[in-house]
């Protein structure tokens, strides 16, 4: 391994957060950062509408870079255009994406999606955040086609799990027909340490060369959530103690009873 090798091995990853709009993604990272302050989250279509940055850390070294993205809007009309696009080369998605962003001021209509093109292009993995209540429709599709020619690893996040099982079949069989196989359930609502624990180790997954870093940033959050849950369990045990050793003398209720009547 060179020099140049192991600087880049040691560089934070970075990780695009994409996917249709309102479907979770500022939420996710949130989740992430264990922070509310992060990004603007309404019950509303395009409420990210600028790339935005955060950083988690293992031990004072930052491992990821997460980046939120706008919603992806006009999915079908943004295909239509790429696979109208001519690229000379063998690497045909790859090259549509560099000439759309080439040309980005020829399509002021896509000003979102091509903030979304340009980050997913320049990131090491994307994760792509599906709402599983809603059904398996066209326009998902042609998201995953689009992002699919950055040439990146991308992982589907399946978020509000809770709500329909059934549906979560038919988005796992809908993922698997684009040969994606390694998906998350992570539920940004009803958050569970396990699922962040396979997030990061799916990443580890199609992230080879970025293994221990990954394995640091899992075993130091696993310290703090093992930390946090003996802080709870701490409390709860106080507050026990305190309730079950709690005394009232026999006047002191004599005394709130008369001053009741």
């Amino acid at each position: 391994m060179t020099a140049t090798d192991a600087t880049a091995e040691q560089a934070p990853i970075a990780l695009a957060v994409v996917g249709h709009t309102n479907t979770g993604k500022t939420s996710l990272i949130r989740t992430l950062l264990r922070s509310s302050r992060f990004g603007a989250v309404r019950d509303a279509a395009g409420t990210t509408r600028h790339v935005e940055a955060a950083t988690l850390a293992a031990a004072g070294q930052a491992v990821l870079q997460l980046f939120d993205t706008p919603g992806l809007e006009d999915s079908i009309a943004l295909l239509e255009v790429l696979q109208a696009l001519r690229p000379s080369g063998a690497a045909a998605g790859r090259e549509r994406l560099a000439l759309l962003l080439q040309h980005a001021a020829d399509y002021p209509d896509f000003e979102q999606e091509i903030k979304v093109v340009r980050q997913a292009a320049c990131s090491d993995a994307l994760l792509y955040v599906v709402d599983i209540r809603e059904p398996v429709l066209g326009k998902y599709r042609d998201e995953i086609a689009i992002l699919s020619m950055a040439a990146r690893p991308l992982i589907p996040v399946f978020n509000f799990i809770q709500s329909d099982r059934q549906n979560l079949q038919r988005w796992r069989r809908a993922m698997a027909d684009f040969n994606l196989h390694a998906v998350v359930e992570f539920d940004t609502v009803a958050f569970d340490f396990e699922a962040e624990k396979r997030l990061y180790q799916k990443l580890q997954t199609v992230l080879e060369a970025r293994y221990a870093q990954l394995q640091a940033l899992l075993d130091y959050r696993r310290q703090l959530w093992l930390s946090l849950q003996r802080s709870a369990a701490h409390q709860v045990a106080e507050l026990l103690v305190d309730i079950a050793s709690y005394r009232r003398t026999a006047s002191e209720i004599s005394h709130y009873c008369s001053r009741g009547k």
